[in-house]
């Protein structure tokens, strides 16, 4: 058999197939979500014909018609018999036709209907879930003993995500089958500004408030800039968390309370929140021998991808430091012979005329390397980068600015004092350049 009859019986074969497979039906479902463009409605029963596990969709027939639609696999409940189908809608009847409208950023939806339950969604502002039914909860709670009110609600979002959401900052309003509201919006519960502000600040993902300006400059600083870093509010994992570089504080969080304007104490701990606003917090620390410490945290925007920034610059440090090992070894008549070898270490040999000055007396000839520092804006145009030397036996690293020409190695001695911030702020005062040949 030639290859173009091989693939003529494979099309007619498949197409036999997908004709055979339309005709003989999976069963009945119920849709969960309203199909205005066909003039569908959540609760109708259609008929199901085929499954894709490939497109993650079913072939949907709609009633009184021959017309067949792909919808999603979420779309609709698993199919049956149509008395079955019918009777596993019944649970979803209390909320048929009805949808919640999200009123704050980062509302999450849970695993469960608890407040520290696994998160398996976030919500943003004015996005649209469906709502499916009510369920018993463990209370909400925004001070020692007031409750906030609402009902824990089973959702379903727009990209098929199902779990519990409480209703508090939901506007939930009802539709027709053109996806038009019939009825305006249901009565909501009436909320207060303070009440909003604590739910947007308590489940906010705070980081350090000097993030901001190192991604806005491009100083993406690795030693300081870490995900791990950052204010935990509690609210999700029931742990209060100050982690930031060299201190970590925690507690048990308790819920928390409003004690003046723009003030919230975190129920029962040594942790109060000052809100200075939505994207912008100072958290005060009391610590057993009434020393008090502030901290500032931020928010970062949606458009931020912190991970893929971090693990950017780590790729971008790891490609310099390739390039040098790419030519491995760099003599200097005056400074000797410096060689990179695998594993990010180095050895040296004959530079005694930087000892002491710039390599202390107790160093050997050998150690590792890394590039650990930036150079502030206005030297990142004059180098390439800083390397940072680790002598053995030595216990202070030794730094430099650094350019990789094609002709060799240039470096330049750079002073302790002089990095702020992880960030070379100036050169040093009388500064010696070497210049290595490959």
């Amino acid at each position: 058999m030639n290859l173009r009859k091989f693939f003529v019986l494979i099309t007619f074969s498949l197409t036999a197939f997908c004709l055979n497979s339309c005709q003989h039906s999976l069963g009945y479902a119920a849709l969960l979500w309203d199909l205005p463009e066909h003039g569908l409605q959540d609760g109708q029963i259609v008929k199901v014909y085929f499954k894709s596990n490939i497109s993650h969709v079913y072939i949907i027939g709609v009633p009184g018609t021959k017309e067949r639609y792909e919808v999603p696999l979420w779309q609709i409940t698993t199919p049956s018999s149509k008395k079955k189908a019918i009777a596993k809608f019944a649970q979803y009847n209390d909320y048929i036709h009805q949808y919640g409208k999200i009123k704050v950023d980062g509302l999450p939806v849970r695993d469960e209907p608890v407040n520290t339950s696994k998160q398996v969604y976030r919500l943003h502002k004015d996005e649209i879930v469906k709502i499916l039914y009510k369920g018993e909860g463990q209370d909400v709670m925004v001070g020692k003993n007031k409750k906030l009110p609402g009902d824990w609600l089973c959702v379903l979002t727009e990209g098929g995500s199902q779990g519990w959401c409480f209703s508090y900052n939901l506007t939930i309003f009802e539709t027709d089958g053109s996806g038009t509201v019939v009825s305006g919006e249901v009565e909501e519960t009436q909320i207060t500004n303070d009440d909003t502000l604590l739910e947007q600040i308590l489940n906010a993902k705070w980081y350090p408030e000097n993030y901001a300006r190192l991604i806005d400059s491009n100083m993406i600083d690795l030693e300081s800039m870490k995900l791990a870093y950052g204010f935990d509010t509690g609210v999700e994992s029931g742990k209060i968390q100050i982690n930031v570089p060299e201190k970590y504080y925690s507690g048990k969080y308790n819920g928390a309370e409003k004690i003046r304007d723009n003030t919230y104490s975190l129920s029962g701990t040594a942790f109060q929140i000052m809100v200075r606003n939505k994207d912008q917090i100072v958290v005060n620390y009391t610590a057993k021998d009434g020393n008090q410490e502030a901290f500032t945290f931020i928010t970062l925007p949606e458009s931020v991808n912190l991970p893929e920034i971090l693990e950017n610059e780590r790729k971008r440090r790891n490609d310099m430091l390739s390039e040098l090992y790419k030519v491995t070894s760099f003599t200097s008549q005056n400074y000797g012979q410096l060689v990179f070898n695998s594993g990010r270490t180095f050895t040296w040999t004959g530079y005694t005329l930087l000892v002491p000055s710039v390599i202390p007396a107790n160093a050997k000839g050998r150690g590792t390397v890394n590039i650990k520092y930036l150079p502030s804006k206005d030297l990142s145009s004059r180098y390439q980068g800083i390397l940072t030397f680790k002598f053995d036996g030595a216990t202070d690293e030794i730094n430099f600015f650094y350019n990789l020409t094609n002709e060799g190695l240039n470096l330049e001695n750079l002073d302790a004092y002089s990095i702020k911030d992880n960030i070379a702020q100036s050169r040093a005062g009388n500064p010696i350049v070497l210049f290595f040949n490959k």
